[in-house]
């Protein structure tokens, strides 16, 4: 039930040593540019009600996508055609028959309800790779992570991956397209092989700052970013604690990590409920949007490629 999802649960504070930003551009919800079907560099933002914002490359707000399948809007991925998927928990607390499930919206924004079936309970991220194979981690019941080839939607292979609190709460595929790295709402970034079936050793050499790990993306370098309650960590190959990035000033709960365009990357403020762009290299905050709703609304940020 929405009462027990897990941002909720701790909120953090800035953590000293973080890389500062320094430069701000605000984008607002005012002068907002019409858009008939998702194009490269658009911004979409999870709304932990339902319904997804998104938002334009240019930093005006297109519109809003509100679904047609009841559920709380937690993770989002595209598929291979450009199509967005939106994961959702349960609203009651049988999770039947509301929530439970993944929602599909074609590149116009179009809600084509739900897709897939055999979900344990609050499925809550979802990663395509190239051969449009979807990866759905679930943060309930078993923590299952479930594999779905094209067109396999009725029997997908189960991953029963190790846990720590929350299953496999968040998910990235590296691009070795085996190595599938996950977190448990813990101290750690998992890793499992999708591949031969296996649990591997976690990724992090010591728990990361504000001990619950939340989004991660795998970076080209073989490290990580991930969101980290209190400062979005950077983990080098080698899962070392490299640099951590925050914003001076602002109550903070980092949950949702996405890598842009020209080494930066978006980071979605669950208690300010702003996200933010990063320079990756230098922590500089080069763009912000303002989602404009209360606190404790904003979970996930993805970018069309």
């Amino acid at each position: 039930p929405a009462a027990e999802v897990p941002h909720m649960k701790r909120l953090a504070t800035h953590a000293c040593g973080v890389l500062v930003a320094s430069a701000l551009t605000l984008f607002s919800v005012s002068g907002a540019a019409d858009g008939l079907s998702f194009a490269p560099g658009d911004v979409f933002i999870s709304l932990e009600p339902g319904p997804v914002q998104w938002w334009k490359a240019d930093g005006t707000l297109n519109r809003v996508l509100v679904g047609t399948v009841p559920g709380t809007g937690e993770g989002m991925g595209f598929d291979v055609s450009g199509n967005l998927y939106v994961t959702r928990w349960c609203l009651d607390p049988w999770c039947s028959p509301t929530g439970n499930t993944v929602e599909m919206f074609n590149v116009k924004g179009e809600s084509m309800g739900p897709v897939g079936s055999g979900y344990d309970c609050n499925p809550h991220a979802i990663v395509f790779d190239v051969t449009n194979t979807a990866y759905i981690g679930q943060a309930g019941c078993t923590g299952a992570i479930m594999k779905v080839p094209p067109g396999q939607d009725r029997n997908p292979t189960i991953f029963r991956v190790a846990a720590e609190y929350q299953g496999s709460f968040w998910i990235d595929l590296a691009p070795d397209r085996c190595t599938m790295f996950y977190t448990s709402y813990g101290p750690s970034v998992k890793r499992f092989d999708v591949c031969a079936g296996v649990q591997l050793a976690d990724f992090n050499a010591a728990p990361v700052p504000g001990g619950v790990a939340h989004d991660v993306r795998v970076l080209p370098d073989g490290g990580v970013i991930v969101a980290t309650g209190a400062v979005i960590s950077r983990l080098d190959s080698n899962g070392v604690l490299s640099a951590t990035y925050s914003v001076p000033g602002e109550p903070s709960y980092w949950a949702g990590v996405e890598l842009a365009d020209g080494g930066s990357f978006w980071a979605a403020n669950y208690e300010s409920s702003r996200v933010h762009k990063f320079d990756l290299a230098t922590g500089q905050l080069v763009a912000t949007i303002d989602a404009h709703t209360p606190p404790h609304t904003v979970v996930a940020v993805r970018v069309k490629k």
